[in-house]
């Protein structure tokens, strides 16, 4: 355990002398600070809509608002710039000979691999103090802060880095050079956030495909929604990731070994995101409890003993379908024991070209031998028509109304703490760093 801490501590200090992770920073306070005083003009210019009509102020989420665009800035330093202080806790090593000498001590590979990354857990910490002064600032601002969502963000941030850091790893173990394990390591964040891009405003095949993207896995985060599968793919992929670290760490192994224990990880790993479809697990979160439906609704979907299928009639780049996806088809994935969701979007590509068929728009419900079908995807016309086919009458429950939180606020006076303050602060720490390391 001495030799433990004595590595971990060492590892840590060498983090610290990175100039990478200090510049990193430094970008970080002026891109969280950028974002957070937009992202407050924005709320601000809305809610005094809201205050004018009342009737709006329950759109004024902080979470939407202020939340999520302030910690895009994360994102991108997430996707962008942790890789390359990642890619040094392995790549200096090999490039100086000293992973040679720290395989002789009595470390296993796995050892060596877990210290790594608790000493990048360590600095990741340290990336928080921006966020930390965002949520103290808003506070100050009279702000509204459920912190159950603002936790869930934090969570979901906190899978995403260390998804990133077990690829730059690997990267790292796979390549002689540290700009191409950076190149090889941008070519699978970047790539997953081109996946991501390509899926949006899609439904279908594409739709399930970007939510398995890293930044889709991260979206589910942002919703205020929590879900087994996005935990258990997160988990997994960060997992595969950190154990072909630890195969290919190893100068002396095989290649055959190598590829043999990589074919073996990778096909075990590659089920955990499966088989968490098959038990899955909802959490909503928000406070304004965006992905449930009253209680009454939710408790009587769940009853229903006999297949439910669906037929939609629309295409993939309608709108209509994105908002049915996206509001009651994903809540009754989520309830409905047996549910069935077929897409039989004809020739016609939108409302105007109807006329090429006759059934393009309607959704097409049955349960039981009963069927029904309506052009509507209100939330209300729907439930009433599973009802009606279940034969079932359902009260809803009274629920406490969401109010919403506009607030008119001047974030300007913020700017010297973001773009003075916490880079000075920063760059006092490298340099005190520099001087006592």
């Amino acid at each position: 355990m001495r030799r433990a801490r004595l590595l971990l501590q060492q590892e840590i200090c060498g983090l610290l002398l990175a100039p990478a992770l200090w510049i990193m920073l430094i970008i970080l306070s002026l891109l969280v600070g950028y974002s957070f005083i937009q992202a407050v003009d924005l709320f601000s210019q809305a809610s005094r809509t809201a205050l004018t009509f009342p009737e709006l102020a329950r759109g004024m989420n902080p979470l939407d608002g202020i939340f999520v665009p302030t910690f895009g800035a994360y994102y991108l330093a997430e996707t962008l710039l942790l890789p390359f202080v990642a890619i040094r806790l392995v790549g200096l090593d090999k490039q100086s000979g000293a992973l040679k000498l720290l395989l002789q001590l009595p470390f296993s590979p796995l050892s060596l691999c877990g210290l790594k990354l608790s000493a990048m857990g360590v600095v990741w910490l340290l990336s928080l103090l921006p966020a930390a002064v965002v949520l103290f600032q808003w506070h100050l601002l009279g702000g509204h802060i459920f912190f159950p969502e603002v936790a869930l963000l934090f969570l979901g941030h906190g899978l995403y880095s260390l998804t990133i850091v077990t690829i730059a790893m690997f990267a790292a173990t796979i390549t002689g050079s540290l700009p191409t394990a950076a190149m090889f390591c941008l070519s699978i964040t970047l790539g997953s956030w081109v996946l991501d891009f390509t899926a949006a405003g899609r439904a279908g095949l594409p739709a399930i495909i970007g939510r398995f993207s890293l930044a889709g896995l991260l979206h589910q985060f942002e919703s205020g929604l929590l879900t087994t599968g996005a935990v258990a793919s997160f988990l997994s992929i960060g997992l595969g990731f950190f154990l072909l670290s630890v195969v290919w760490l190893h100068p002396g192994r095989r290649l055959p070994g190598k590829l043999a224990a990589s074919l073996l990880i990778v096909a075990s790993i590659a089920s955990v995101p499966a088989l968490s479809t098959f038990m899955p697990g909802y959490r909503d979160i928000s406070e304004n409890r965006r992905h449930s439906l009253n209680p009454a609704d939710s408790q009587a979907l769940a009853q229903l003993d006999k297949p439910l299928r669906i037929t939609v009639h629309l295409s993939a780049g309608d709108s209509r379908l994105l908002d049915l996806e996206n509001d009651m088809l994903a809540k009754l994935r989520r309830l409905v024991p047996k549910l069935q969701i077929r897409y039989a979007a004809g020739k016609a590509s939108g409302l105007f070209s109807a006329d090429r068929d006759d059934n393009y728009g309607l959704i097409e419900y049955e349960y039981n031998g009963r069927h029904d079908k309506s052009y509507s995807n209100s939330r209300q016309e729907i439930l009433a028509i599973i009802y009606k086919l279940a034969g079932i009458k359902v009260k809803a429950q009274p629920v406490a109304v969401y109010p919403g939180y506009p607030l008119v606020a001047d974030a300007g006076a913020s700017r010297w703490l973001f773009y003075l303050v916490l880079p000075l602060l920063f760059l006092c720490g490298w340099l005190y760093s520099g001087k006592r390391l």
